[in-house]
């Protein structure tokens, strides 16, 4: 007994998707690359390198935006903060961003 081929139906699906959007809708586009770094660069001068949260001096803070670009935030320095950011012996990032980070996920969780 001989095994027929079916056909492929889902060709025609696949190549007809529409493509994934890349921010959300009113949100504001992310700025990348070197106009990001020479910002960074700004926000570290500005604040000292000193952390909004708890106040540590350190070279490797993130910058973080205070309102975030999804809620309507924007990129001016006025919205950009530095926020302590670093592994533990797990693995696990610490310091203030990573709370931020976490609260700002349960608010949007409910």
């Amino acid at each position: 007994m001989k095994l027929q081929r079916i056909p492929n139906r889902l060709a025609s699906v696949v190549t007809t998707r529409l493509p994934t959007l890349q921010i959300k809708a009113g949100a504001t586009p992310r700025i990348r690359g070197d106009a990001w770094m020479a910002t960074r660069r700004q926000v570290m001068q500005r604040d000292k390198y000193t952390c909004a949260g708890c106040g540590i001096v350190r070279m490797d803070h993130e910058v973080d935006h205070r309102v975030p670009l999804e809620q309507g935030g924007t990129n001016d320095l006025e919205n950009l903060q530095l926020l302590c950011a670093w592994f533990d012996a797990n693995g696990v990032k610490q310091g203030c961003h990573a709370a931020k980070t976490k609260a700002e996920a349960k608010d949007r969780a409910g």
